[in-house]
């Protein structure tokens, strides 16, 4: 019989957590549309940076590209961060994408002792029955007044005890995804989990505040995968294959096809 779905223990993460901006109020939700929209409401009231919306169940999840997330209610941890950085020019906002994606990795590592890396731009990858698979996507937005950052939300999914073995939009996800548990051989306890991907937003946010971008870039550059292989990229208006060289420091792939011409690459879906 499989094990009921864990519920998050707001009480314990309040009192165990020692963030200083990040967690500074959560708000737990049964079933919502998507958190990214509540988060948004509450940016446009004013709401203070570091609101984390939490949700068991999404009946409108978005991934990149207009894709749907599909997560079974309890078994995923759904959730956006409003972050107010206003000190952040605008052209530099994938630097918060790359923020989320560093400590996704940091904190499915020490909760459950597995290797994460990341697919360009912001898929975390586990390795589970012989492949990297697809474990968790983020999802940026920001409003810019003038120039400068009104507000920025972060989404984060991911499937935490649940690999999805359906098919959704034509894509068979039982070939391309997995989740924390099935990498690590056990059940994952969302809450130690969202507890320790609070303390790494927050204390990666306060590098990035003090300055500290080029060490993100670093530390991001290093998590990317399939780095110097040959992919294929999905764009808007077609596909594109070659050699991934590397990426800018703004987030762009830079990608040489076969004739050896170089492409910056801002929007796309890295694939072999």
């Amino acid at each position: 019989m499989d094990a009921l779905p864990e519920d998050l223990d707001l009480i314990t993460l309040r009192r165990r957590i020692a963030t200083r901006i990040i967690g500074n109020v959560l708000m737990r939700y049964e079933r919502v549309a998507s958190t990214n929209d509540i988060a948004r409401e509450r940016a446009r009231s004013g709401a203070a940076e570091g609101l984390i919306v939490l949700a068991e169940e999404q009946s409108a999840g978005r991934g990149r590209l207009g894709r749907n997330w599909v997560a079974s209610y309890g078994d995923a941890l759904l959730m956006s961060v409003l972050l107010r950085p206003v000190w952040l020019p605008p052209g530099e906002a994938f630097t918060l994408t790359m923020l989320a994606g560093v400590a996704l990795c940091e904190a499915v590592e020490q909760v459950a002792t597995v290797r994460a890396q990341l697919k360009w731009p912001n898929d975390l990858l586990l390795f589970a029955d012989g492949a990297w698979r697809k474990c968790a996507g983020i999802l940026t937005e920001i409003s810019v007044a003038g120039d400068a950052i009104e507000w920025a939300i972060i989404g984060i999914g991911v499937n935490v005890n649940q690999a999805p073995a359906v098919a959704v939009n034509g894509r068979d996800l039982q070939q391309t995804a997995t989740s924390v548990s099935a990498a690590a051989g056990q059940r994952i306890s969302r809450t130690a989990l969202l507890e320790t991907l609070l303390t790494s937003l927050d204390e990666r946010y306060a590098l990035l505040r003090s300055g500290e971008r080029a060490t993100l870039f670093a530390d991001w550059r290093a998590r990317l995968a399939y780095l110097g292989e040959t992919v294929t990229v999905t764009l808007p208006n077609g596909e594109l294959r070659g050699i991934a060289e590397d990426v800018a420091a703004d987030g762009t792939l830079l990608l040489r096809d076969a004739a050896g011409v170089l492409h910056t690459i801002h929007t796309g879906d890295v694939g072999f």
